[in-house]
């Protein structure tokens, strides 16, 4: 025995976890039925089994993000029950996990995302993120060599292969990790990369590292795996050392037909007239092979677009959804499309909606929008479809992401069936997706192209082109070689896939790139310069509002509302508004100017009090599952109520200590002006510091989060107390600058801190804030008030000029984020 068989056996004889007879039930559903599993260090478990046959939920309860029914989960001589694992402890015992349905943060850059992987080293000062930086480059470099990724870029900008590069490299270079679950790793990967990830997967096995490798491509399971798990309806299979299992016995195991099954050809031949160049051409696509010529694609055909990844086929396919004209690669499209995307969390499935309303939307979205729909109708449009595809009829009324992915991905497939587009266009349709599953792909594929329609096929396996009728095959955005019949194969595809096309593709889309990021960086300026207009239209109509007192006088207004905003720009960046912001800063007002004046002790107990109710509220929320807006808009009426029970009229005074604390004055310095530059500093740099990127995580993905292990009703209490701080700093300064109360005073600043909000370039759907902008946004929105009386105009169009702003910025957001799709 030599000394790497050893170290092997040593490894192996230390045990990582055991899970024994766990059970988990969905309705009549056993997703798990009594299985047990042990991983030591050092094992690399290959796990299969078809769609649905319980190997994610299995995963899950081995992560402690699914909680078994019964069973139990050990470490060493440690058990623990059912009910007492969670994904904390999981991750303390060194569990980590690639899901299948990529978990990044996609509004957080690449180092970012690792920081979350493993907050520990993150210190709240200047640089913290020069670690992660060079963890990242470090992970990446090991797993991926010559990986090209920039660790500064937003996860969300990058193409899904690098996404799940990225993943798997923060999961595998974890801190302390001793099992890393990969679920369907090279999914979207390609040979090189996969080549790459199970040299890496061996290295680290012989150091004492586990993996479980879960996936569908089952030469990679048989190339990397020590030990095979096969699961089948939700109970272990069978179970042995990989010298036992091969494709061909593994594929019998499963229940399906031969491993050959990837390469029959299951399409029969097309109706007579249907190919050729007898059948109508729904498609022409400009620039192909011999550089100007036209592309003519018919009803009845299969073509595939292969080359290496990032060639163009991607773009070509959402140039042909689109209907753009403007590109390299002219399209002139002639009918409707329907588009079957390989990445189900961005262009795939709705979340929120069934696996039958997921699938008739194909068809409804094209009849009339006053048609009837109703549950029975949508059963009829969608039930064959499910059928062609084996998806059980049972599961269709399920939530979509309640399926596997493989699953999901049929139902994606269905609804791209039960459409009438003459053209169907299919990005890496079979990513996830097992054996028997692609066997069925490829015949209805073939039942599409006979019925008379078009497909289009991008796939990042080159053996699935031997499924089509025609190839073309990408480099650098252009076409370079087109293959027909018996010409395809997959050593041509690859050969022509390192082929460099002249012309001058690259030199216009680099063009095109940089007008776009040009007028993104415009649109990102909107507020600013919404200010600087609004401001020096207030120059040139009265010039002393530029002298300090007049910057003073003029940006003291401003204040309250800036704060109120910053406040609710947290929120916001947690996907959702508090309704009751201008009611709460009003509230403080009163207190301020009454309990604070009269009795400080207790009015410093009060508005301590109101601060931890607030806060409060982001627990309920979370911890409930109720509606933000239910509860700030509740909770408004509570903090309105408050208000004229201690104070029925405006009156009352502010502390001297109060006044002196916001009207301050030192020569030469605008008071205004400073309080709100600082104010939008704490801001900013709350958001920069490692809490701040992880509340904009949650805000992003917090499904993901909750799978780290992250607490979200922890973290959203801790989002509402600082947006507790900034409001009450509102109401205390507006008790300030008026010397007295009144519960009415931020009445309008819940909107309004709203409209800055959004003028300020954060996102309303959560995960992106913008402290700088949101400060100039909202002093624009004040400003325009005092224009207005400026130029003798009534008080009565504020509200709609403020109107027009928030429009015309949103209309330009909206029209440059269309175009960078286009791109």
């Amino acid at each position: 025995m030599n000394r790497e068989d050893t170290v092997q056996l040593q490894n192996r004889a230390r045990l990582i976890v055991r899970a024994s007879n766990l059970t988990k039930v969905y309705g009549p559903t056993r997703a798990n039925d009594d299985i047990s599993l042990a991983v030591s260090c050092g094992d690399v478990i290959g796990l299969v089994g078809g769609n649905g046959a319980g190997k994610s939920t299995l995963m899950r309860m081995l992560c402690g993000t699914t909680p078994p029914d019964s069973g139990t989960i050990e470490f060493g001589d440690e058990a623990s029950a059912a009910g007492a694992y969670d994904a904390g402890i999981a991750q303390q015992r060194g569990i980590r996990i690639v899901h299948q349905e990529l978990s990044l943060c996609a509004n957080l850059t690449v180092a970012e995302n690792f920081y979350l992987e493993a907050p520990e080293a993150a210190q709240p000062r200047p640089g913290w993120r020069r670690v992660y930086r060079e963890r990242a480059r470090a992970a990446l470099d090991a797993v991926f060599p010559g990986h090209g990724i920039d660790v500064d870029a937003e996860a969300g900008q990058l193409p899904i292969g690098e996404r799940q590069m990225v993943e798997i490299a923060r999961t595998v270079a974890a801190p302390h990790v001793k099992l890393a679950i990969l679920d369907e790793p090279t999914s979207s990967l390609g040979l090189e990369r996969s080549r790459q990830l199970r040299a890496y997967i061996r290295a680290k096995a012989l150091e004492g590292l586990a993996f479980i490798f879960i996936s569908h491509k089952l030469h990679e399971i048989v190339d990397v795996a020590t030990r095979v798990v096969l699961l089948r309806n939700g109970r272990l299979e069978w179970q042995g050392p990989v010298a036992e299992a091969s494709v061909p016995v593994l594929v019998r195991l499963m229940g399906g037909e031969a491993a050959a099954a990837l390469r029959e050809a299951s399409h029969a031949q097309p109706a007579e007239g249907a190919t050729g160049t007898t059948a109508d051409v729904c498609l022409r696509l400009a620039g192909g092979a011999a550089g100007s010529n036209t592309i003519a694609l018919r009803r009845g055909q299969i073509v595939g677009l292969a080359g290496l990844e990032g060639s163009g086929q991607k773009e070509v396919l959402h140039q042909i959804f689109a209907a753009a004209r403007r590109d390299a690669l002219k399209v002139e499209r002639i009918g409707a499309v329907s588009f079957v995307s390989g990445d189900r969390q961005r262009e795939g499935v709705f979340p929120l909606w069934t696996v039958l309303s997921n699938i008739s939307i194909g068809s409804l979205a094209a009849g009339s929008p006053f048609r009837l729909v109703t549950p029975a109708g949508e059963r009829a449009i969608a039930a064959n479809a499910a059928a062609q595809l084996r998806l059980d009829a049972s599961r269709l009324a399920s939530g979509i992401l309640d399926l596997s992915g493989g699953n999901q991905q049929k139902a994606l497939m269905a609804r791209a069936l039960v459409s009438d587009a003459p053209i169907v266009l299919l990005d890496d349709p079979t990513r996830g997706v097992d054996i028997p599953a692609k066997r069925d792909f490829y015949r209805l594929v073939a039942e599409v192209a006979r019925s008379g329609r078009l497909v289009l096929w991008h796939s990042t396996e080159d053996l699935e082109f031997l499924e089509c009728d025609r190839v073309l095959v990408f480099a650098g955005g252009r076409v370079v070689r087109e293959l027909d019949g018996t010409d395809i194969s997959e050593q041509a595809i690859v050969d022509a896939s390192f082929v460099q096309p002249a012309g001058t593709a690259a030199t216009s889309t680099t063009s095109r790139a940089g007008t776009s990021a040009l007028a993104r960086r415009v649109v990102r300026m909107a507020p600013f310069i919404s200010l600087a207009i609004v401001f020096a239209a207030m120059m040139i109509a009265n010039p002393a509002t530029a002298g300090v007192f007049g910057l003073d006088l003029l940006l003291g207004p401003a204040l309250p509302l800036v704060l109120v905003a910053l406040g609710q720009m947290f929120v916001v960046g947690g996907s959702e508004i508090d309704l009751g912001a201008g009611a709460f800063a009003g509230l403080v007002n009163v207190l301020s100017a009454t309990l604070l004046f009269d009795q400080p002790a207790l009015g410093v107990l009060s508005l301590v009090a109101a601060m931890a109710t607030y806060s409060a509220l982001g627990w309920l929320i979370q911890a409930r599952r109720i509606p933000a807006i239910v509860i700030t808009l509740g909770a408004s009426f509570i903090w309105m109520g408050i208000g004229h029970t201690l104070q029925a009229t405006p009156g009352g005074a502010s502390p001297a200590w109060l006044s002196a604390l916001f009207t301050w004055q030192v020569p030469g310095v605008p008071t205004s002006p400073v309080l709100i530059v600082v104010a939008g500093l704490a801001a900013w740099m709350l958001d920069r510091s490692p809490l701040g990127v992880t509340l904009r995580a949650f805000g992003n993905n917090p499904v993901a989060m909750a799978r780290a292990g992250w607490s979200a009703p922890r973290y959203a209490a801790v989002r509402y107390v600082l947006a507790a701080a900034f409001i009450v700093t509102a109401g205390l300064a507006l008790t300030a600058i008026n010397t007295a109360s009144d519960v009415n005073a931020g009445s309008s600043y819940t909107l309004l801190g709203v409209a800055g909000v959004v003028i300020g370039g954060c996102s309303l759907m959560g995960g992106r804030i913008s402290p700088a902008g949101v400060v100039a946004g909202s002093v624009a929105l004040a400003l325009i008030g005092a224009l207005l009386g400026t130029l003798n105009v009534s008080s009565d169009f504020n509200a709609a000029v403020q109107g027009a702003l928030l429009v015309v910025i949103l209309a330009l957001r909206a029209l440059v984020s269309r175009n960078g799709s286009e791109e």
